[in-house]
């Protein structure tokens, strides 16, 4: 949100503040402040007296509760049209509350990301903008049970990303963005046409091994054609190490006015935990020891499921990659490889 406007966190921290001093009167329900996002536009947040819960209200045209439209929602949260509880105010407001066991952090951080989409909004439009930020709220809860990365998520992403600027920066075109499927669980973390990649990034020390967590990872017969595996070594620096945050401005620059482009990575970031502004809190710093490429095909030291006893299955396993030598290509190979098959690749 811009500068000069409070976020909903703090507006609704200032309200827990007065809940919990219980030294309000009136008969009204709710503990309420206002703010308009827009010329157009009015938030209400309140925490309900009786038990503290948060509520946020968005001021919309009457026509769309009388037309039935269903916001998109999860376990987390409750949406509906509704008057304002309060006496005093008229209209006809979008009511979303928090429901019972959903974490103040997240249901927060939902309400920051709805006012920063609806800033611009009017009312002819915050159907749709309201619609949209929370289908992506909705897609991102249906993959992921917190907001928070752990260290292992964020050296994970790491190495996507890493691998998603040098596809740019290499010709690979802007089609790689489509390309990257680590956000959506897939089991490979790309998928070109007739390509796939697998990307591991450590940060551990020599000897160097990459950890396998099933039989299909690295499973040729599911890439659907060419299976390559691009190896991550990096070392925490302080000084001249780079962020998650340093990585996706440098993705951002290669992207530059591609406007389809931009917003399908923007929702990608958002989606693996990268929204706006928990990025920003994933402070560490590393830099890229060392990297090499492989290609996975017959010999390559592996577990397949149709190597398993019947039974048997995610199997997780640790790879020495001194024992993957035989497979290594070069970066000029690895670059020329993915851009010939990223051509083809759709979303």
């Amino acid at each position: 949100m811009s500068k000069n406007v409070m976020q909903a966190h703090e507006i609704f921290s200032a309200l827990d503040q007065e809940y919990r001093s219980k030294n309000w009167t009136g008969k009204d329900p709710l503990l309420s402040r206002q703010m308009k996002l827009s010329q157009e536009i009015l938030a209400v947040f309140a925490v309900r007296k009786i038990d503290g819960r948060h509520i946020l209200y968005f001021q919309c045209n009457p026509e769309d509760a009388s037309k039935g439209h269903k916001y998109p929602a999860w376990k987390g949260i409750s949406i509906e049209f509704s008057g304002f509880d309060n006496s005093g105010m008229d209209g006809c407001f979008v009511r979303i509350e928090q429901r019972e066991g959903s974490a103040d952090e997240v249901y927060l951080a939902v309400c920051d990301d709805l006012c920063s989409c609806l800033e611009a909004a009017n009312r002819a439009n915050l159907r749709e903008k309201l619609s949209s930020a929370l289908e992506r709220w909705r897609r991102f809860f249906s993959l992921r049970d917190s907001i928070k990365l752990t260290r292992e998520e964020q050296l994970g992403l790491f190495g996507e990303l890493w691998l998603l600027r040098g596809m740019l920066l290499n010709g690979v075109g802007l089609q790689a963005i489509a390309c990257w499927k680590g956000p959506y669980h897939e089991v490979f973390d790309y998928s070109l046409n007739n390509m796939s990649i697998e990307v591991k990034t450590t940060a551990a020390k020599m000897p160097y091994k990459a950890y396998i967590s099933n039989e299909m990872q690295l499973n040729d017969r599911l890439a659907g054609g060419t299976l390559a595996l691009c190896f991550i070594a990096v070392q925490p620096n302080d000084s001249s190490g780079e962020t998650l945050g340093d990585i996706v401005k440098g993705i951002e620059n290669c992207v530059g006015s591609d406007e389809t482009a931009s917003s399908l990575f923007r929702d990608k970031i958002f989606g693996c935990g990268l929204g706006s502004p928990y990025i920003d809190s994933y402070a560490a710093r590393y830099i890229v020891k060392e990297h090499a490429f492989f290609t996975v095909k017959e010999g390559f030291p592996r577990i397949l499921s149709e190597d398993l006893p019947n039974g048997l299955g995610d199997i997780s396993y640790s790879l020495e990659i001194s024992a993957c030598a035989n497979y290594k290509i070069s970066d000029q190979q690895f670059w020329q490889t993915a851009k010939l098959h990223a051509k083809e690749a759709t979303a």
